[in-house]
């Protein structure tokens, strides 16, 4: 028997129809409401997916997966906080074609935001950007949730979301840019390949198990109408190379020419999967270290995404631990950059030791006595003078495990490219995170190799920067062709290395 339930956001209110046994998170994903970040996909572990519902005449902040939904119940749908997008990169941009006319949209799909571009196929002039959290979070914060919940029969309410935001952004880059509709024949994607899969409205799941391979390699055009998209005209997918390196670094590698490199260089884009490329010329090997989603806040007790709020800097200055909150004002919780950070500065306090095992209360040394508490039974470590955010023993093994991976990864690569990891001429961080993240903490916790540090750069997004090209030029197409064909992938799973290497990254400073 359904039951009628009002969903409120401002001062729109309306009606919408729920069964019983439904739960809020199972009702705003029909519903496409994209405010809701249940980063752990439902389990009940992240607890970030809180709604306010009104019932019997009582306001109540609750958890959306575990809340069931209940006749006359009112929904309250969060706003979308102001969250940091890396928008461009530090990257080259192919010149457009001749004969080119009229104008495309170079769109890249991340995992946790999107970025789309409004570009003059003539000129190459950018005209308007606009970006936003992935209306896909509602579903889960990483592409294993993503796959699970195609795997569970919503792959066709997570194609609606991703095609529905990209439509609105359309519609919006055209009312900024004052150009008609009708005038947009062409559009390029970079995305992971879990992202162009559900993009394209084609089933991820096999991506989730081995032996790890999608339906699709894509580097293809499709017909925009098909698609759904909201324009007539073809829209080009970025090459993936596996299931687990997508277009998104086909287009990394693209923009920062990584081809015509005479030396080898490390190329990391760090997410919930940590994607990496090492070599140069047209020899290259690449694989994903499976990161988790650590560094984007989930399953950190305080951790969020990088937004108002968010914690986004921590550092010692006059022997003080002093920190940066975005958007200024008072801290709600701590971003990946900020979680870095912390616990670099943890370890030159000895607030944590090599092992990542922190001292409780009666062990810590005087001069930290008022920044390490218990947190129920588990020690923290306070970041601010009023005690509002913390870092408890658990985030910090979550974090040794991501940093780990990640780590591991790199050597394993170094080591079927024939060299050692101090003969790379250059390590490239590319995506948001990597973009914001202070390479010295990073080499610091052993998230980077420490002696790539005088030759690391940050690159920004440089996937979007690859889609702007290949949306510009036919021949920038071909060079995603053929880095698809020149990156040989390692399966890091498969790998009996790989776990002696992640077992020995587990040590802060390696």
């Amino acid at each position: 028997m359904g039951m009628r339930v009002y969903l409120k956001k401002d001062t729109a209110l309306w009606t919408v129809e729920a069964q019983r046994g439904q739960t809020v998170l199972d009702l705003l994903q029909r519903e496409g409401v994209a405010g809701v970040h249940a980063i752990c996909a439902g389990k009940g572990t992240c607890k970030k997916c809180t709604v306010l519902v009104y019932l019997n005449d009582v306001w109540s902040m609750v958890l959306a997966c575990e809340t069931l939904v209940q006749d006359g119940m009112t929904i309250q749908i969060p706003g979308e906080a102001d969250l940091q997008v890396a928008e461009s990169g530090r990257c080259a941009v192919f010149p457009p074609d001749r004969d080119g006319w009229g104008y495309g949209i170079a769109c890249d799909i991340g995992t946790t935001t999107v970025v789309c571009h409004l570009c003059d196929l003539k000129s190459g002039r950018r005209l308007a950007t606009i970006s936003g959290g992935n209306a896909q979070r509602v579903f889960g914060g990483d592409v294993i949730s993503r796959i699970q919940a195609s795997v569970e029969g919503k792959r066709q309410q997570l194609t609606e979301a991703v095609v529905k935001q990209i439509n609105g952004f359309i519609a919006g880059l055209c009312v900024e840019a004052r150009v008609p509709r009708e005038e947009i024949h062409l559009m390029a994607i970079a995305a992971n390949t879990v992202m162009s899969h559900l993009f394209a409205g084609l089933a991820p799941d096999s991506v989730g198990t081995a032996p790890f391979q999608g339906l699709s390699l894509f580097g293809e055009c499709l017909d925009a109408g098909k698609l759904g998209m909201s324009f007539e005209g073809a829209v080009y997918i970025a090459p993936s190379i596996s299931g687990y390196v997508g277009g998104d670094i086909t287009c990394d590698l693209l923009a920062t020419q990584l081809f015509y490199a005479e030396q080898p260089k490390l190329l990391i884009d760090i997410g919930t999967n940590g994607e990496m490329v090492l070599g140069c010329g047209r020899n290259f090997v690449c694989c994903a270290s499976a990161a988790g989603p650590a560094f984007e806040g989930a399953e950190i007790t305080m951790g969020m995404t990088a937004s108002q709020g968010a914690i986004s800097r921590v550092a010692i200055e006059n022997g003080q631990v002093v920190i940066e909150v975005i958007g200024g004002g008072e801290p709600r919780g701590i971003c990946g950059s900020g979680l870095i950070d912390a616990l670099a500065v943890m370890l030159e306090l000895g607030a944590v030791d090599e092992t990542g095992r922190m001292p409780d209360c009666n062990e810590a040394p005087p001069e930290l006595q008022n920044m390490i508490d218990l947190e129920g039974n588990e020690a923290c470590f306070f970041l601010d003078k009023a005690k509002r955010v913390f870092i408890t023993q658990g985030d910090v093994r979550r974090i040794q495990l991501a940093k780990a991976a990640i780590y591991a990864g790199v050597v394993i690569l170094a080591q079927e490219y024939g060299i050692q990891i101090k003969d790379i001429a250059q390590l490239m961080l590319a995506g948001g995170f990597g973009s914001v993240m202070n390479p010295f903490s990073a080499a610091r916790i052993g998230l980077i190799p420490a002696e790539l540090l005088g030759v690391t750069v940050t690159v920004g997004n440089a996937a979007g920067e690859g889609a702007v090209s290949a949306l510009l030029s036919a021949g920038a197409r071909e060079q995603l062709a053929a880095i698809q064909n020149d990156c040989r992938y390692i399966e890091l799973s498969s790998q009996k290395q790989f776990n002696d290497a992640y077992i020995d990254a587990m040590m802060f400073g390696v």
